[in-house]
């Protein structure tokens, strides 16, 4: 009877229990990405409410429906058959199960009061979502994923990576107001800009990179296009530089993708 040799051994015990981990982590970050926010959100008294430098409208905040959804789909699906041990799933898995633990965090570190703590974790939703979007894109760009992969994973990945990206903008902008960083008034307005400027550069670097052809960039694309009109509807009587800042976003995004083509 042939045995492996312990090292060889090892390596293929710590590749399994990695896998595991993986797996478990992934489903239940992504279980407690949509149950914490729905059952233990941040609720703001009117006069408690963070300053609304670039807020969207309220509308637009049902992004969060198939972001919810699709994040499940793609926990379920990592962790059944054969994708269990892709090595694709090994580069893009874990900063994905780790943006949404992040998403889960976020909702009560708000509720407590713990406001750079869950600014903190919105930059870490920013970070490892855009991470494993890329590593999914380039899988994608590879061949490496079949059609049904590419439907689990390319809709959590894009739309995550992008509306954390905005979020983690749009609170940045409320907490430098609210913490009395910058004043209220033209220079929270200035920064609000930037922050817009700042968000329709990288959708114009994906629109117009080497994997703007991917399910994964298009979901990420179509997703910030979606923030940029919220924030439009949301900021056009109350913030009219606010709301041209993310017209001229927008359409920095459809002009660098046509040009592309």
């Amino acid at each position: 009877m042939s045995v492996l040799p312990p090292r060889s051994a090892n390596r293929v015990w710590a590749v399994v229990s990695g896998d595991r981990s993986r797996q478990v982590l992934t489903c239940g970050a992504a279980a407690a990405q949509v149950l914490l926010p729905t059952f233990y959100g941040p609720r703001f008294r009117r006069e408690d409410a963070p300053p609304n430098v670039i807020q969207p409208a309220p509308y637009a905040f049902t992004v969060w429906f198939p972001i919810f959804a699709s994040s499940i789909a793609y926990a379920v699906h990592q962790a059944r058959g054969p994708a269990r041990t892709r090595d694709v799933w090994r580069r893009a898995g874990w900063p994905l199960a780790g943006a949404f633990a992040a998403t889960g965090l976020w909702a009560p570190l708000v509720r407590s009061g713990r406001f750079w703590g869950a600014q903190a974790a919105l930059a870490a939703i920013a970070v490892l979502a855009e991470t494993g979007r890329r590593r999914t894109a380039r899988a994608e760009m590879g061949g490496e994923l079949s059609a049904a992969e590419v439907a689990a994973a390319a809709p959590a990945a894009g739309m995550l990576a992008a509306w954390g990206q905005a979020a983690c903008g749009v609170n940045l902008a409320s907490m430098l107001v609210a913490k009395g960083i910058v004043p209220a008034g033209p220079r929270a307005a200035t920064i609000g800009v930037a922050l817009l400027a700042g968000l329709g550069t990288l959708g114009a670097r994906a629109v117009a990179g080497p994997d703007r052809a991917t399910a994964s960039s298009r979901f990420y694309a179509g997703t910030l296009l979606w923030a940029f009109a919220g924030v439009m509807v949301g900021q056009r009587r109350r913030s009219p530089s606010a709301a041209a800042a993310a017209a001229c976003a927008a359409v920095t995004m459809l002009v660098a993708g046509m040009r592309e083509r």
